[in-house]
């Protein structure tokens, strides 16, 4: 069958310092009060976060708006942010936390599995382990696969696979056991093996 669905390996990812260095003048402009430096790194990172809120969500216009204020309040919160640290993951936990506490707020609500046929394609610009798997899993399929999971399977399959995130850091940001956080996620890769049998 070859890998397994969400299986955990070594993939090539950006290079976290190449891209600071890149920010950089950017992110210290933007520091400064540089609107237009600030307005870069949300065209720069716009759609990467896009990405992720859609995929935590299931729905685009729920993203769309996580996305807007994750870097609204990215940027009243600039004072606070070290220049010496790089930017997408500072922001990326905005719209991380954002989305969980829509997530929260719609737990009981039963969530549309299938991908609103309306939204944009996003490209990938992240290199991210759970972008390259669904390229090389059906795309469109493995995406609908992904947003037919529970809310709490979902999320945490998100968190591990997309943002690369530890058993740890996953049980601190949801509040749950690191054991809570491995049978989710056990049982998140069993649901999507079951749902895309037929294509593996």
């Amino acid at each position: 069958m070859g890998k397994e669905i969400g299986e955990e390996k070594e993939t090539p990812a950006v290079n976290i310092n190449d891209e600071h260095e890149e920010d950089r003048p950017h992110i210290e402009a933007a520091v400064g009060g540089d609107k237009q430096a600030y307005g870069k790194l949300v065209l720069k990172y716009q759609r990467r976060l896009l990405r992720l809120a859609f995929i935590m969500l299931g729905r685009l216009d729920a993203a769309e708006d996580i996305v807007q204020e994750a870097f609204v309040k990215g940027y009243l919160a600039l004072d606070n942010f070290d220049t010496e640290k790089p930017f997408y993951p500072w922001i990326a936990t905005i719209a991380r936390n954002l989305a969980l506490n829509q997530i929260k707020k719609s737990e009981r609500e039963v969530m549309q599995s299938e991908i609103d046929d309306s939204a944009p394609e996003i490209p990938d610009y992240s290199s991210n382990p759970l972008d390259n798997l669904i390229e090389k899993e059906n795309d469109r399929k493995f995406a609908h696969a992904v947003l037919a999971l529970p809310p709490p399977y979902r999320t945490v399959f998100v968190l591990r696979m997309f943002e690369k995130m530890s058993y740890e850091e996953i049980a601190g940001q949801l509040k749950i056991s690191i054991g809570t956080v491995d049978s989710r996620l056990h049982r998140a890769r069993e649901k999507l093996v079951a749902m895309l049998k037929e294509h593996l």
